[in-house]
This record gives C-alpha cells, sequence and structure tokens, in this order.
C-alpha cells in the first residue's frame, strides 16, 4: 500500500468544500438554519485522534528501539510487533485521514458561506472548532501511517551492490545451476 499523498486529501476536501458551501447556502436561502457542528462531534472527532494516537504508541516504541539497535550493533534486536496489528493501524490511519479530510472540506464550505453571508452567525466559531478539530485527524492520521512505513534493508545496510554471499554449507543458486 502507498502513503497516502497530500494532493489525495486535497482530492477528498475539495468535493466536500464545494458541496458543504452548495448546502448551506440552499438551506439558509430556503429559510432554513445554516449546518452548525455540534460539541459531540467535535469531541468525536478530538477522541479519534487521541485513540489512534494511543494506538500508535506500541509502532513508536518499536521503531525507537530498532533505531537504538542500528545505533549498538550489539544490542539485542527488540520484541517483534504482530504484523497484523501494525496492517489493521495502517488501515486505520489511512482512513483516518480521507475521512479527516472530507470533514475539512465539509466544514471549509460552511464556513466560506458563513464568512460570506451579509450577518455573520455565532455558530461560525463553532464550525471553526470542527475545521481544527477535523485537521488534528487528517495530522495524527498521517503521522501514524507514516510511522508504520517500511524501510528498505538496502538503505539501512549501506545499498550494496555486490551479489549476497550464500549460507554456510548451502550452495548459491548459480552454483546449482553449474552442476
Amino acid at each position: 500500500m502507498k502513503p497516502i499523498k497530500i494532493l489525495t486529501l486535497v482530492g477528498w476536501a475539495v468535493p466536500a468544500a464545494t458541496l458543504g458551501y452548495l448546502v448551506a447556502k440552499f438551506t439558509s436561502s430556503n429559510g432554513g438554519q445554516v449546518p452548525v457542528t455540534p460539541v459531540n462531534l467535535i469531541l468525536t472527532f478530538v477522541a479519534i485522534a487521541v485513540i489512534l494516537a494511543i494506538f500508535a504508541l506500541p509502532m513508536l516504541r518499536y521503531r525507537r528501539a530498532l533505531a537504538e539497535q542500528l545505533k549498538a550493533p550489539n544490542a539485542p534486536r527488540p520484541k517483534r510487533l504482530n504484523p497484523f496489528y501494525a496492517v489493521r493501524l495502517l488501515v486505520l490511519a489511512k482512513a483516518n485521514s480521507i475521512s479527516g479530510s472530507l470533514f475539512v472540506g465539509w466544514h471549509i464550505g460552511v464556513i466560506w458561506m458563513q464568512i460570506s453571508s451579509p450577518v455573520t452567525p455565532q455558530s461560525t466559531w463553532q464550525n471553526v472548532a470542527g475545521l481544527l478539530a477535523a485537521f488534528a485527524m487528517v495530522i495524527i492520521g498521517v503521522i501514524v501511517e507514516r510511522l508504520c512505513r517500511i524501510t528498505d534493508d538496502d538503505a539501512t545496510e549501506g545499498a550494496s551492490t555486490a551479489a549476497p554471499t550464500p549460507a554456510a554449507g548451502r550452495p548459491a543458486i548459480a552454483e546449482k545451476k553449474a552442476r
């Protein structure tokens, strides 16, 4: 799975911003109220970001232990994380950043409509808080996704281009073909 690109997140946010603006404009022009982000949704966004960060702590500890092991070659290798946990964390981080970018776009559209109207309602600040909480979801999701990246073995070993030596007692594949 490739890491998510910032342009992908922008690609999700732009249509959501357009939709947020159009829905807010349509409802206010027909006598309705502009959509306001409820406080429980703001708290939910923050809770999702915090829970994802807590789930990423074992991965962060493992990455730090690997970095320390590379500095001190005689140090024992740290205990590996469950690969399924790492994959689930990666998928959760990616979903978190995409859904957060949708909410960021929605809030940008609604705030844009509120600011461009002749009378700026008091609920604009509540929508700004929703925007900041959704942006926190995106940032935490991208950071956790980058944390789950696997480094190339060649990059950590100096990127040697020489052919690997066969293991002791086993002939190399090229030697088998020569026989």
